[in-house]
């Protein structure tokens, strides 16, 4: 199972050296995570670690662009562990209704 961290750093290796320039877009995740031959969910997890980085900017319909100025790229905190990310939707879990208990409870 490859990390989406190492194909992150390997993408923002390729965006420094000048192989993918700003501007460029980005192939839709499912071509991406064909070319390089990763699941489709470690794609998705890799386009937003390179978003969290400021390395690019993404909508809905349009695709994912690297970004034009990348001179002082804003990186987002990583989530503290054990955070529930609610921005995605996900399936019922056997254990959400504890994990979600906990983790407001914390708040």
């Amino acid at each position: 199972m490859t990390d989406y961290r190492s194909v992150a750093d390997a993408v923002a290796a390729e965006i420094a050296s000048g192989q993918i320039g700003p501007g460029h877009r980005l192939p839709p995740q499912r071509t991406f995570a064909y070319e390089r031959d990763i699941a489709v969910s470690t794609a998705a997890r890799v386009y937003a670690e390179l978003a969290r980085r400021g390395l690019t900017l993404g909508e809905v319909g349009r695709g994912t662009y690297v970004r034009s100025d990348l001179s002082g790229p804003v990186l987002q905190p990583e989530p503290a562990p054990g955070a529930v990310d609610l921005q995605r939707t996900h399936s019922n879990l056997p254990e959400q209704n504890r994990v979600l208990t906990e983790g407001l409870a914390a708040l």
